[in-house]
């Protein structure tokens, strides 16, 4: 038996199944869907007077601005080159800058855990050196209550 191998050039091959066709179809019905859906909904949007005033009033706006743009990329592509380049610019600076920022904090993170677990054992430490404190005086308080009662027996 031999195994079918799958290289890009065989899938690309590949004829399409009955799946692919259905999910295809599936595809197309979804975006007439959406398209009529756009229509209906927009005609129905238009049936009022303030919205069809507003909606003629931003496309006049969009098409001067489009024009505006058009004429700007037309006559001085320069203006267009020199804005992109200085956007590109801003914003290449600004993620530098943000870039540091992140590291910065990711660095006073590390630092703080570090210090975190210093602390802690540092307290574990002293908690230790506590309970030997603890213990010997203990110890020696029952020593000094022994002397007592010796000495009251004695008496």
């Amino acid at each position: 038996m031999t195994q079918a191998v799958h290289t890009p050039e065989r899938q690309a091959q590949r004829t399409p199944t009955h799946i692919d066709d259905h999910r295809r179809k599936e595809g197309n019905f979804l975006w007439k869907g959406i398209l009529i859906g756009a229509v209906v909904g927009g005609l129905a949007a238009l049936i009022d007077k303030n919205t069809r005033k507003n909606v003629q009033e931003r496309s006049v706006k969009l098409k001067d601005q489009t024009t505006s743009l058009y004429r700007t990329v037309r006559e001085e592509p320069a203006v267009i080159m020199n804005t992109v380049k200085h956007t590109m610019e801003t914003t290449s600076k600004a993620l530098n800058e943000l870039s540091r920022e992140v590291k910065e904090v990711v660095g006073k993170i590390e630092e703080v855990k570090e210090n975190s677990l210093e602390t802690y054992s540092s307290v574990r430490e002293v908690g230790g050196e506590l309970k030997d404190v603890s213990s010997k005086l203990k110890e020696a308080g029952r020593e000094i209550t022994d002397v007592d009662y010796k000495e009251n027996d004695h008496k």
